[in-house]
């Protein structure tokens, strides 16, 4: 299911970034050169996907990121469940390494973001897969928290 979504997304992706940018090309290259459309369409296609591709991994990625950083828990149990890829069991999963107790020299853990950069390609790429199996149910935690805030406005005003 994280698998396919990452795919579908991807495709859909590469597919829109590609073809928009492969006709506008082609069709500058008929109408400004002499070249016909057909190699700049070619051209703009390749630049399109290869745009689209970057584009998305650098969303996936900041997702990822986000998610470590806000929800560390709920990743980190996506990681284990998901993925069978066990984080240590002394990661800062609470939000309590804090940046000045790493600026004082005490001794602080790291966190969930941390050990995902840490780990490379390999490791970020698990932890995107994580990210958009729970993806699901932090969407519904922030309708939640959202509906809350909606209904302090409308029971205030009665």
């Amino acid at each position: 299911p994280a698998r396919a979504r990452f795919v579908v997304k991807f495709v859909g992706s590469s597919l829109f970034s590609s073809l928009t940018l492969g006709l506008v090309a082609g069709q500058t290259g008929a109408a400004l050169f002499s070249c016909g459309p057909l190699i700049p369409f070619m051209a703009g296609s390749c630049i399109g996907y290869t745009w689209g591709c970057i584009g998305y991994w650098r969303q996936c990625k900041n997702m990822t990121m986000t998610y470590a950083k806000s929800y560390p828990k709920i990743l980190a149990h996506s990681l284990c469940t998901n993925m069978l890829l066990v984080p240590p069991k002394d990661l800062a999963l609470d939000g309590s390494s804090d940046v000045s107790e790493t600026i004082k020299g005490t001794d602080s853990k790291m966190t969930l973001e941390e050990w995902i950069v840490e780990g490379g390609i390999g490791r970020l790429s698990y932890a995107i897969l994580a990210a958009q199996s729970c993806e699901e149910d932090i969407q519904e935690m922030h309708k939640s928290e959202r509906q809350k805030i909606v209904d302090k406005y409308s029971g205030g005003k009665e």
